[in-house]
């Protein structure tokens, strides 16, 4: 062979090897199949190209309506500029089980009995998959849900024998104590199973092509809008193992991601990321309805930025793509700003918070429906310009990098908080001296619970003789400055906490960790429980710190901070309160510093 030959060979066996690493996005990762969309960090690819999106949920599948206006519905769709839309392949039981039965699902369910399946549903859900291709769409498939309007899981527990799931008098009808069964019970994750492998085996009876072969599916999501049990999110994270492996197992090459919602809390947050951080979702995704989820506290345009930047951080933190799998408005508006602001707000917020894709709810011939895009007659004309502006702010932006600032993912640890401060002079935080220390005796100054000088917590409220917070956060009270000369051994600081407790928590969640920080040091946490109605229960640190005794020493002033930290165990707020009436000394503050 001649030195032009060999040279030859060796750039063709280097160009070979470059392209096979190329196409492994991750050690161990399969290669991308061409065509398919995969993930290279927190970005979507398609054939080596980045791949960001506008997206909508489209009414598709269910009513008579919606079945007979699919290709229109999806042609319009395209017409907007959106380019991947999300699905429901799934509706479980038929007109007398224990769903809600709204919208048609019963009638077009795709699994009427744990050993029924409606082909007819299946094939329907091929057409859509044909037409999709046809009009360049890509295609999110969810597979099952937690509300009961499809069947959903308390469709599964019903099957399973678990007949209390389903429960009218509970907030949407689902006891979700016993909806969490779910996750565990051995009957409810096979049949679930059963209904993975159906779908994500199944040869399209239009294309001939089988699902897991299909660039047209973008991907599958477990469950619509899983929920958990505060404190009981381990059993959820094992079922999204369970589910996503097995999965793959029979799909390889198809992008899936939990389905779990999103979070409002930083314990929640936590949750999420350790959900989506595991190997087999390659993905992240939260829906997002502000005139709904008030407890997100998002009430305009700016608010939403700052909501949809902490999601994005988030995504970023453990390197994978975010879609906003619903999102939503009202003709009406919110707070003063129109459907088409919100829509505008969304879309550009998403865009350029270096966020994957954003779906909006939801695209269908029905124009009476609640939070629907109608393409049927002339109302939602304006919000259709604004799908289609954002289609295009999308492809300008396919390059572009996340703001500098949402990859500091310390700056983003707690979604929400409210603030507040007072002059520490002012009469409101002063302490009461109980005891001036000429006696010979302590130092003593006591605090009411509404003197803080300063509180943060993701949310807050006051009333005479307490104060509390809600999640993360602290309450700050200050001793001022005083004489020095006295050499000081000991700091002891006693108050009256609790927890502030979620409506949701558990029996076994009923304690929160509080961390007491003098002047910055920190000086021991530990778990305050909820106490005994009969029984009011004392905190007490004892601090013989030489850093606070030092400053104590010196008369510098003295900053007394009861913290629930972003990484507590049990981050569940803090309230601190006067002691009920009878208690013993009857005279005992909620809040006592002695320095001795």
């Amino acid at each position: 062979m001649g030195k032009k030959a060999l040279f030859l060979a060796a750039f063709a066996l280097l160009a070979g090897a470059a392209l096979f690493f190329a196409l492994r996005s991750r050690e161990g990762e399969r290669a991308a199949r061409p065509g398919f969309v995969s993930t290279n960090g927190t970005n979507f690819i398609v054939d080596g190209r980045p791949f960001r999106f506008t997206g909508a949920n489209v009414a598709v599948m269910y009513t008579e309506e919606e079945r007979a206006h699919m290709p229109e519905t999806l042609k319009e769709a395209a017409r907007d500029g959106v380019s991947v839309v999300r699905v429901w392949a799934f509706g479980e039981g038929d007109e007398n089980g224990v769903g809600q039965a709204e919208g048609g699902a019963r009638r077009h369910n795709f699994r009427s009995a744990p050993g029924h399946w409606n082909e007819e549903a299946f094939v329907h859900l091929d057409r859509v998959l044909a037409l999709a291709a046809r009009n360049n769409l890509r295609v999110q498939l969810c597979l099952t849900n937690w509300w009961r309007d499809t069947g959903g899981v308390t469709q599964y527990l019903d099957w399973a024998g678990i007949k209390d799931a389903a429960d009218d008098s509970q907030p949407y009808g689902i006891n979700a104590g016993r909806a969490m069964l779910f996750y565990t019970n051995e009957v409810t994750r096979r049949l679930y199973r059963e209904h993975v492998q159906r779908v994500v085996t199944r040869r399209n009876t239009v294309t001939g092509i089988l699902y897991r072969d299909d660039p047209t599916i973008m991907g599958y999501e477990l469950m619509n809008e899983a929920q958990a049990v505060t404190g009981r999110w381990a059993e959820r994270r094992a079922w999204v193992v369970e589910m996503s492996a097995y999965l793959k197992t029979l799909d390889p090459d198809h992008l899936v991601t939990p389905g779990t919602w999103g979070y409002r809390t930083a314990w929640e947050r936590r949750e999420w990321l350790a959900e989506h951080n595991i190997k087999t979702i390659d993905y992240c995704d939260v829906h997002h309805y502000p005139s709904d989820d008030l407890d997100s506290f998002v009430d305009s345009p700016a608010a939403l930025q700052a909501f949809l930047e902490n999601r994005a951080a988030a995504a970023l933190s453990i390197n994978k793509p975010l879609v906003i799998g619903e999102f939503g408005m009202g003709h009406e508006g919110y707070k003063g700003f129109s459907e088409v602001e919100w829509y505008r707000a969304f879309f550009e917020s998403a865009a350029r918070s270096g966020v994957g894709g954003a779906m909006f709810w939801i695209f269908t011939p029905d124009s009476e429906r609640n939070y629907g895009i109608t393409y049927t007659i002339a109302r939602d004309e304006s919000v259709r310009a604004e799908i289609r502006k954002a289609s295009a702010l999308f492809a300008s932006l396919q390059d572009a990098k996340p703001p500098a600032h949402l990859l500091d993912s310390s700056r983003h640890l707690v979604p929400h908080q409210f603030a507040f401060a007072r002059a520490i002079d002012g009469p409101a935080a002063l302490p009461e001296v109980l005891n001036d220390g000429k006696d010979g005796g302590p130092i003593i100054y006591s605090f009411r619970p509404e003197g803080a000088a300063s509180a943060r917590f993701e949310k807050l409220g006051d009333g005479p003789g307490y104060v509390w917070g809600s999640g993360v956060g602290y309450f700050e009270y200050i001793i001022p400055e005083r004489e020095q000369g006295r050499m000081i051994r000991s700091v002891t600081v006693r108050a009256h906490l609790q927890p502030v407790l979620p409506q949701d928590a558990p029996s076994n969640v009923n304690a929160t960790r509080v961390t007491l920080l003098i002047n910055g040091v920190d000086c021991g946490s530990r778990l305050v429980a909820v106490e005994d109605t009969q029984r009011a229960v004392t905190q007490e640190w004892v601090v013989d710190s030489l850093a606070v005794r030092t400053q104590a020493s010196q008369g510098l002033p003295l900053s007394i901070r009861f913290e629930v930290k972003v990484d507590a165990d049990q981050p569940l707020g803090l309230n601190i309160s006067g002691f009920p009436e009878g208690h013993d000394p009857p005279d005992a503050r909620p809040i006592e510093v002695q320095l001795r």
